[in-house]
Protein backbone atom coordinates (compact mmCIF):
# COMPACT_ATOMS: atom_id res chain seq x y z
CA UNK A 1 0.00 0.00 0.00
CA UNK A 2 1.32 3.75 -0.96
CA UNK A 3 1.11 4.64 3.01
CA UNK A 4 3.56 1.99 4.20
CA UNK A 5 5.88 3.19 1.17
CA UNK A 6 5.26 6.95 2.62
CA UNK A 7 5.99 6.65 5.85
CA UNK A 8 8.59 9.14 6.48
CA UNK A 9 5.99 11.43 4.84
CA UNK A 10 3.41 11.54 7.09
CA UNK A 11 3.04 12.03 10.87
CA UNK A 12 3.40 8.85 13.58
CA UNK A 13 -0.64 9.33 14.46
CA UNK A 14 -2.04 9.26 10.66
CA UNK A 15 0.86 6.32 9.95
CA UNK A 16 -0.72 4.41 13.21
CA UNK A 17 -4.51 5.11 12.61
CA UNK A 18 -4.31 4.07 9.18
CA UNK A 19 -2.59 1.03 10.21
CA UNK A 20 -5.73 0.39 12.70
CA UNK A 21 -7.73 0.38 9.82
CA UNK A 22 -5.21 -1.64 7.83
CA UNK A 23 -4.90 -4.07 10.27
CA UNK A 24 -7.15 -4.15 13.17
CA UNK A 25 -10.38 -2.77 11.58
CA UNK A 26 -9.78 -4.55 8.49
CA UNK A 27 -10.87 -2.29 5.77
CA UNK A 28 -10.61 -3.16 2.02
CA UNK A 29 -7.44 -1.76 0.18
CA UNK A 30 -9.42 0.78 -1.35
CA UNK A 31 -10.62 2.54 1.56
CA UNK A 32 -7.01 2.73 3.34
CA UNK A 33 -5.67 4.48 0.27
CA UNK A 34 -8.86 7.04 -0.11
CA UNK A 35 -8.84 7.73 3.93
CA UNK A 36 -4.65 8.38 3.19
CA UNK A 37 -5.20 10.17 0.28
CA UNK A 38 -8.10 12.84 1.90
CA UNK A 39 -6.28 13.14 5.40
CA UNK A 40 -3.17 13.82 3.33
CA UNK A 41 -5.25 17.28 1.81
CA UNK A 42 -6.77 18.00 5.08
CA UNK A 43 -3.50 18.15 6.64
CA UNK A 44 -1.83 20.20 3.97
CA UNK A 45 -4.47 22.54 4.49
CA UNK A 46 -3.80 22.52 8.29
CA UNK A 47 -0.07 23.24 7.87
CA UNK A 48 -0.80 26.31 5.69
CA UNK A 49 -4.22 27.17 7.92
CA UNK A 50 -1.91 26.87 11.49
CA UNK A 51 1.47 28.23 9.81
CA UNK A 52 1.38 30.75 6.47
CA UNK A 53 -2.30 31.05 6.36
CA UNK A 54 -1.73 34.31 4.08
CA UNK A 55 -0.26 32.06 1.47
CA UNK A 56 -3.73 30.25 0.94
CA UNK A 57 -5.03 33.14 -0.37
CA UNK A 58 -3.20 32.71 -3.55
CA UNK A 59 -2.01 29.11 -3.38
CA UNK A 60 -3.28 26.69 -6.47
CA UNK A 61 -3.83 22.64 -6.91
CA UNK A 62 -0.29 22.24 -8.13
CA UNK A 63 1.66 24.23 -5.43
CA UNK A 64 -0.87 22.62 -2.95
CA UNK A 65 0.34 19.14 -3.57
CA UNK A 66 4.02 20.04 -2.65
CA UNK A 67 2.84 21.02 1.12
CA UNK A 68 4.98 18.25 3.37
CA UNK A 69 3.23 17.29 6.46
CA UNK A 70 5.08 14.89 8.64
CA UNK A 71 6.00 17.98 11.10
CA UNK A 72 2.41 18.21 12.02
CA UNK A 73 1.77 17.34 15.24
CA UNK A 74 -0.36 15.65 17.76
CA UNK A 75 -1.07 18.89 19.33
CA UNK A 76 -1.91 20.66 16.20
CA UNK A 77 -4.59 17.77 15.65
CA UNK A 78 -5.83 18.69 19.43
CA UNK A 79 -6.26 22.61 18.47
CA UNK A 80 -8.88 21.95 15.56
CA UNK A 81 -12.06 23.25 15.82
CA UNK A 82 -15.39 23.23 14.32
CA UNK A 83 -14.53 26.71 12.58
CA UNK A 84 -11.42 25.43 11.20
CA UNK A 85 -13.53 22.39 9.78
CA UNK A 86 -15.82 24.73 7.67
CA UNK A 87 -12.69 27.03 6.56
CA UNK A 88 -11.18 23.48 5.12
CA UNK A 89 -15.14 22.42 3.52
CA UNK A 90 -14.97 26.30 1.94
CA UNK A 91 -10.91 25.66 0.89
CA UNK A 92 -12.56 22.35 -0.87
CA UNK A 93 -15.28 24.72 -2.66
CA UNK A 94 -13.18 27.43 -3.72
CA UNK A 95 -9.89 26.31 -4.29
CA UNK A 96 -9.89 22.39 -5.25
CA UNK A 97 -12.99 23.08 -6.70
CA UNK A 98 -14.55 19.84 -5.24
CA UNK A 99 -17.96 18.54 -6.34
CA UNK A 100 -20.67 18.42 -3.09
CA UNK A 101 -19.95 14.97 -3.57
CA UNK A 102 -16.56 14.27 -3.21
CA UNK A 103 -16.50 17.28 -0.35
CA UNK A 104 -18.90 14.84 1.80
CA UNK A 105 -16.66 12.14 1.01
CA UNK A 106 -13.67 13.73 2.38
CA UNK A 107 -15.96 14.78 5.34
CA UNK A 108 -17.00 11.22 6.09
CA UNK A 109 -13.24 10.60 6.53
CA UNK A 110 -12.25 13.56 8.72
CA UNK A 111 -15.53 12.31 11.21
CA UNK A 112 -14.20 8.92 11.51
CA UNK A 113 -10.53 10.04 11.76
CA UNK A 114 -11.29 12.73 14.01
CA UNK A 115 -13.77 10.25 16.46
CA UNK A 116 -10.43 7.56 16.25
CA UNK A 117 -8.51 10.29 17.56
CA UNK A 118 -10.99 11.33 20.45
CA UNK A 119 -12.07 8.04 21.26
CA UNK A 120 -8.35 7.04 21.88
CA UNK A 121 -7.37 10.55 24.21
CA UNK A 122 -5.48 11.64 21.42
CA UNK A 123 -7.35 15.20 21.47
CA UNK A 124 -9.59 15.91 23.89
CA UNK A 125 -12.59 16.62 21.86
CA UNK A 126 -14.42 15.72 18.09
CA UNK A 127 -14.76 19.32 16.56
CA UNK A 128 -16.69 16.87 13.22
CA UNK A 129 -19.52 16.17 15.39
CA UNK A 130 -21.61 18.82 14.02
CA UNK A 131 -20.41 19.48 10.98
CA UNK A 132 -23.25 18.73 8.10
CA UNK A 133 -23.02 17.39 5.06
CA UNK A 134 -23.51 19.12 1.86
CA UNK A 135 -26.42 18.22 -0.47
CA UNK A 136 -26.37 16.31 -3.34
CA UNK A 137 -28.11 16.43 -5.78
CA UNK A 138 -29.18 12.87 -7.09
CA UNK A 139 -28.34 12.30 -10.74
CA UNK A 140 -29.10 8.75 -12.77
CA UNK A 141 -26.07 7.50 -13.63
CA UNK A 142 -25.34 6.69 -17.63
CA UNK A 143 -25.51 3.24 -18.95
CA UNK A 144 -26.25 1.34 -21.89
CA UNK A 145 -29.48 -0.08 -22.93
CA UNK A 146 -29.95 -3.98 -23.80
CA UNK A 147 -29.13 -3.06 -27.50
CA UNK A 148 -25.81 -1.14 -26.85
CA UNK A 149 -24.71 -3.76 -24.32
CA UNK A 150 -25.08 -6.38 -26.86
CA UNK A 151 -23.16 -4.09 -29.33
CA UNK A 152 -20.03 -3.73 -27.13
CA UNK A 153 -20.15 -8.19 -25.96
CA UNK A 154 -20.46 -8.68 -29.88
CA UNK A 155 -17.54 -6.06 -30.86
CA UNK A 156 -15.46 -8.10 -28.17
CA UNK A 157 -16.13 -11.04 -28.55
CA UNK A 158 -14.25 -12.32 -32.24
CA UNK A 159 -10.63 -12.99 -31.39
CA UNK A 160 -7.86 -15.53 -30.19
CA UNK A 161 -5.63 -13.06 -28.58
CA UNK A 162 -5.80 -14.16 -25.00
CA UNK A 163 -5.93 -10.71 -23.72
CA UNK A 164 -8.63 -9.91 -25.85
CA UNK A 165 -10.65 -12.87 -24.33
CA UNK A 166 -9.82 -11.89 -21.18
CA UNK A 167 -11.28 -8.28 -21.96
CA UNK A 168 -14.10 -9.71 -23.29
CA UNK A 169 -14.86 -11.97 -19.88
CA UNK A 170 -14.22 -8.64 -18.06
CA UNK A 171 -16.86 -7.05 -20.02
CA UNK A 172 -18.97 -9.86 -19.65
CA UNK A 173 -19.27 -10.39 -15.87
CA UNK A 174 -19.53 -6.43 -15.75
CA UNK A 175 -22.72 -6.77 -17.78
CA UNK A 176 -24.11 -9.99 -16.19
CA UNK A 177 -23.28 -9.39 -12.66
CA UNK A 178 -23.19 -6.19 -12.12
CA UNK A 179 -20.33 -6.24 -9.72
CA UNK A 180 -18.24 -3.16 -8.83
CA UNK A 181 -14.68 -2.16 -10.16
CA UNK A 182 -13.20 -3.47 -7.25
CA UNK A 183 -15.22 -6.86 -6.66
CA UNK A 184 -14.31 -7.69 -10.29
CA UNK A 185 -10.11 -7.42 -9.95
CA UNK A 186 -10.25 -9.06 -6.09
CA UNK A 187 -11.79 -12.27 -7.80
CA UNK A 188 -9.83 -15.48 -7.04
CA UNK A 189 -10.53 -19.13 -9.07
CA UNK A 190 -11.06 -20.42 -5.68
CA UNK A 191 -14.03 -18.25 -5.37
CA UNK A 192 -15.76 -19.93 -8.56
CA UNK A 193 -17.54 -23.20 -8.78
CA UNK A 194 -18.20 -23.58 -12.44
CA UNK A 195 -20.00 -26.93 -11.11
CA UNK A 196 -22.53 -25.09 -9.41
CA UNK A 197 -22.61 -22.04 -11.36
CA UNK A 198 -21.60 -19.77 -8.53
CA UNK A 199 -19.33 -17.16 -7.62
CA UNK A 200 -18.09 -15.70 -4.50
CA UNK A 201 -18.08 -11.86 -4.57
CA UNK A 202 -16.19 -9.53 -1.66
CA UNK A 203 -17.89 -6.42 -1.27
CA UNK A 204 -17.59 -3.04 0.35
CA UNK A 205 -16.26 -3.75 3.80
CA UNK A 206 -15.15 -7.09 3.21
CA UNK A 207 -18.90 -8.45 3.27
CA UNK A 208 -19.12 -11.38 0.96
CA UNK A 209 -22.65 -12.23 -1.44
CA UNK A 210 -22.86 -15.36 -3.62
CA UNK A 211 -23.89 -14.90 -7.05
CA UNK A 212 -25.38 -16.85 -9.80
CA UNK A 213 -23.44 -17.09 -13.17
CA UNK A 214 -25.97 -17.71 -16.17
CA UNK A 215 -24.91 -19.83 -19.59
CA UNK A 216 -22.91 -16.77 -21.21
CA UNK A 217 -20.78 -15.98 -17.81
CA UNK A 218 -20.43 -19.72 -16.96
CA UNK A 219 -18.56 -20.24 -21.00
CA UNK A 220 -16.54 -16.86 -20.79
CA UNK A 221 -15.23 -17.79 -17.80
CA UNK A 222 -14.44 -21.44 -19.27
CA UNK A 223 -12.69 -20.13 -22.45
CA UNK A 224 -10.55 -17.55 -20.89
CA UNK A 225 -9.47 -20.02 -18.07
CA UNK A 226 -7.78 -21.72 -21.53
CA UNK A 227 -5.75 -19.47 -22.05
CA UNK A 228 -5.24 -17.22 -19.08
CA UNK A 229 -1.25 -17.62 -18.76
CA UNK A 230 -0.21 -20.63 -16.16
CA UNK A 231 1.41 -19.16 -12.93
CA UNK A 232 3.91 -21.35 -10.25
CA UNK A 233 3.44 -21.19 -6.90
CA UNK A 234 5.89 -18.46 -6.03
CA UNK A 235 3.98 -15.95 -7.82
CA UNK A 236 1.60 -14.48 -4.95
CA UNK A 237 -1.12 -13.95 -7.68
CA UNK A 238 -1.52 -17.29 -8.51
CA UNK A 239 -4.98 -17.13 -7.41
CA UNK A 240 -6.21 -14.19 -9.02
CA UNK A 241 -8.68 -14.34 -12.11
CA UNK A 242 -7.42 -11.95 -14.27
CA UNK A 243 -3.84 -11.80 -14.44
CA UNK A 244 -2.00 -8.20 -16.61
CA UNK A 245 0.41 -8.96 -19.15
CA UNK A 246 3.40 -9.60 -16.22
CA UNK A 247 1.51 -12.18 -14.81
CA UNK A 248 0.27 -10.08 -11.57
CA UNK A 249 -3.33 -9.42 -10.39
CA UNK A 250 -4.77 -7.02 -12.74
CA UNK A 251 -5.33 -3.13 -11.33
CA UNK A 252 -8.31 -1.39 -11.10
CA UNK A 253 -6.48 0.98 -13.73
CA UNK A 254 -6.08 -1.53 -16.16
CA UNK A 255 -9.58 -2.64 -16.38
CA UNK A 256 -10.67 0.99 -16.56
CA UNK A 257 -8.25 1.87 -19.42
CA UNK A 258 -9.77 -1.44 -21.55
CA UNK A 259 -13.80 -0.41 -20.72
CA UNK A 260 -13.19 3.21 -21.29
CA UNK A 261 -11.41 2.53 -24.66
CA UNK A 262 -14.12 0.08 -25.49
CA UNK A 263 -17.08 3.09 -24.60
CA UNK A 264 -15.14 5.72 -26.55
CA UNK A 265 -14.88 3.78 -29.50
CA UNK A 266 -18.03 2.51 -29.61
CA UNK A 267 -20.10 5.20 -27.86
CA UNK A 268 -18.01 8.48 -28.49
CA UNK A 269 -21.58 10.03 -28.90
CA UNK A 270 -22.91 9.42 -25.34
CA UNK A 271 -21.40 12.26 -22.96
CA UNK A 272 -20.25 9.90 -19.32
CA UNK A 273 -19.84 6.50 -19.59
CA UNK A 274 -17.48 5.40 -17.39
CA UNK A 275 -16.25 1.69 -15.79
CA UNK A 276 -19.06 2.19 -13.36
CA UNK A 277 -21.93 2.35 -16.10
CA UNK A 278 -21.45 -1.25 -16.73
CA UNK A 279 -22.74 -2.07 -13.47
CA UNK A 280 -25.63 0.41 -13.62
CA UNK A 281 -26.54 -1.16 -17.53
CA UNK A 282 -26.36 -4.92 -15.52
CA UNK A 283 -29.25 -3.68 -13.11
CA UNK A 284 -30.98 -1.21 -15.51
CA UNK A 285 -31.79 -4.47 -17.66
CA UNK A 286 -32.51 -6.43 -14.30
CA UNK A 287 -34.87 -4.24 -13.89
CA UNK A 288 -36.40 -3.07 -16.74
CA UNK A 289 -36.20 -5.65 -18.93
CA UNK A 290 -36.31 -8.62 -16.91
CA UNK A 291 -39.05 -7.36 -13.82
CA UNK A 292 -36.57 -8.14 -11.11
CA UNK A 293 -37.74 -7.45 -7.83
CA UNK A 294 -36.04 -4.36 -6.57
CA UNK A 295 -34.88 -6.12 -2.96
CA UNK A 296 -33.72 -9.56 -5.04
CA UNK A 297 -31.55 -6.50 -6.75
CA UNK A 298 -30.43 -5.28 -3.45
CA UNK A 299 -28.75 -8.51 -2.67
CA UNK A 300 -27.13 -8.78 -6.23
CA UNK A 301 -25.85 -5.38 -6.10
CA UNK A 302 -24.72 -6.10 -2.56
CA UNK A 303 -26.15 -2.97 -1.52
CA UNK A 304 -26.57 -2.10 2.60
CA UNK A 305 -30.01 -0.34 2.13
CA UNK A 306 -32.52 -0.23 -0.19
CA UNK A 307 -32.08 3.65 -0.62
CA UNK A 308 -28.75 2.56 -2.55
CA UNK A 309 -30.39 0.19 -5.23
CA UNK A 310 -33.43 3.03 -5.99
CA UNK A 311 -31.25 4.72 -8.33
CA UNK A 312 -30.91 1.92 -9.99
CA UNK A 313 -34.62 1.33 -10.27
CA UNK A 314 -35.73 4.24 -12.97
CA UNK A 315 -38.24 3.83 -15.02
CA UNK A 316 -37.90 3.11 -18.94
CA UNK A 317 -40.25 4.85 -20.98
CA UNK A 318 -41.27 1.79 -22.47
CA UNK A 319 -42.06 0.25 -18.94
CA UNK A 320 -43.73 3.25 -17.85
CA UNK A 321 -46.30 3.49 -21.22
CA UNK A 322 -47.10 0.05 -20.01
CA UNK A 323 -47.58 1.23 -16.57
CA UNK A 324 -49.92 3.94 -17.37
CA UNK A 325 -51.70 1.57 -20.04
CA UNK A 326 -52.92 -0.91 -17.75
CA UNK A 327 -52.28 -0.13 -14.25
CA UNK A 328 -54.14 3.33 -14.17
CA UNK A 329 -57.66 3.26 -12.40
CA UNK A 330 -59.39 3.63 -15.72
CA UNK A 331 -57.84 0.76 -17.22
CA UNK A 332 -58.87 -1.06 -14.26
CA UNK A 333 -62.30 -0.21 -14.30
CA UNK A 334 -62.66 -0.79 -18.15
CA UNK A 335 -61.58 -4.58 -17.06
Amino acid sequence: MSYLKNQNKMPEFLCNYLKYKNFIAFCPTTTIETYYCNLKVFLKFIKLYFYDKEKLDYIDKTTFKDVEIQDITIDDMAKVTRNDIESYIYFLSNVLQNDSKTKNNKVSVLKKFFDYLANNNFIPDNPTINIDYARVKKRLPKYLNLKESKQMLSHSIKSNDKYKIRNYAIICLFLNCGMRLSELVNINISDIKLDERTIKITGKGNKQRILYLNNASKEVINKYMKVRQKIGYDNADRDALFLSSRNKRISRRNVESIITNKLTTLFAEKEGLHTHSLRHSCASMLYNENNVDVFILKRILGHESLSATEVYTHVDSKKMRYIMDNCTISSLLEK
